[in-house]
């Protein structure tokens, strides 16, 4: 994560904003992100979903649920509050906590919104590493 930093001034304009993560235009919370972590030849994917949390009415409360569902392991859940990285490539990077410790998720956009419709990325655990890619419509 050393060639990151954090800070407001993510230069693309797909996830250019914490809004693109977390609120709808109406602002509302929006779609949950879900999809699977996995490991190479490892076992079965273990589901995982990162929900926009509402509060009170109040959106974006600039919180993210993420949650891991495996019937192996016990479903564990984290709420954190997520962060905009840049990167070298000036590319906007979601920073937020997952059960088994922080990721840095690169945004995908569909069209010319800059809503964010798709984050992929990866986390370390046990010595592990897990991919993921998650989606919303």
């Amino acid at each position: 994560m050393d060639d990151t930093t954090e800070g407001a001034g993510v230069s693309d304009t797909c996830g250019g904003s914490l809004a693109d993560y977390l609120d709808t235009a109406a602002g509302t919370a929006d779609t949950a992100f879900a999809g699977t972590l996995t490991v190479a030849g490892g076992a079965s994917p273990i589901a995982m979903t990162v929900t926009p949390q509402a509060s009170g009415g109040v959106v974006p409360t600039d919180l993210v649920r993420t949650e891991f569902t495996h019937p192996a392991i016990s479903d564990d859940a984290v709420t954190s509050i997520p962060g905009l990285v840049n990167g070298q490539s000036e590319r906007s990077r979601l920073l937020f906590e997952t059960p088994w410790g922080p990721t840095l998720a690169t945004a995908g956009c569909t069209g010319a919104t800059p809503r964010v419709t798709n984050l992929t990325g990866g986390i370390t655990h046990e010595g592990v590493v897990y991919q993921y890619t998650l989606t919303r419509p």
